[in-house]
């Protein structure tokens, strides 16, 4: 009689992380994002096997309400801090980690004006992470259209997909 055994294939989970979301953890994830001006700033520990993402609509608050005493991940600079607060948490350093940025597309063909909302997303990532010693070793940020991210938790590898811009799309 012959025997037969089967392995049960576990396959990697996904977790998506809305305008404004976090996320932080280890284990055999996907972490997904769409980002159109939005920029994703991902963080992956290659020893430890851990990291995040974090998915910005802007990079500061323009005023601070009275009673929002919680960090709002909507902003680049309060998701930073939500996230530095995790690598903290478990013991390890902003500069241990690889560091990738993607977004800030133009998602409008509007008249070019001094100041786009993703441009200024991606500048100040870039600018936020050289304050703190951080070396960005990827990025895919501005230009037209949007993204659809990939992070692999496990080996800190990032897919993108582009697409068009709105207008784009339309003319087709």
């Amino acid at each position: 009689m012959c025997a037969i055994y089967l392995q049960a294939t576990v396959m990697t989970q996904r977790i998506f992380v809305n305008p404004g979301g976090i996320y932080f953890g280890s284990g055999d994830f996907h972490i997904e994002t769409l980002l159109g001006s939005c920029v994703a700033i991902i963080y992956w520990h290659p020893e430890k096997k851990i990291g995040g993402l974090c998915h910005y609509l802007l990079p500061t608050r323009t005023r601070r309400s009275a009673i929002a005493d919680e960090l709002d991940g909507r902003y680049g600079e309060e998701a930073l801090l939500q996230i530095v607060n995790q690598i903290q948490i478990i013991g390890t350093n902003l500069t241990e980690y690889i560091v990738k940025v993607f977004g800030g597309g133009r998602m409008l063909n509007l008249p070019a004006t001094s100041t786009r909302v993703g441009v200024e997303n991606a500048r100040f990532a870039l600018d936020v992470l050289n304050k703190y010693g951080v070396p960005v070793v990827s990025q895919d940020i501005t230009g037209d259209g949007y993204r659809y991210l990939r992070f692999d938790l496990l080996t800190g590898d990032v897919w993108v997909r582009r697409g068009y811009t709105v207008m784009d799309e339309m003319k087709i």
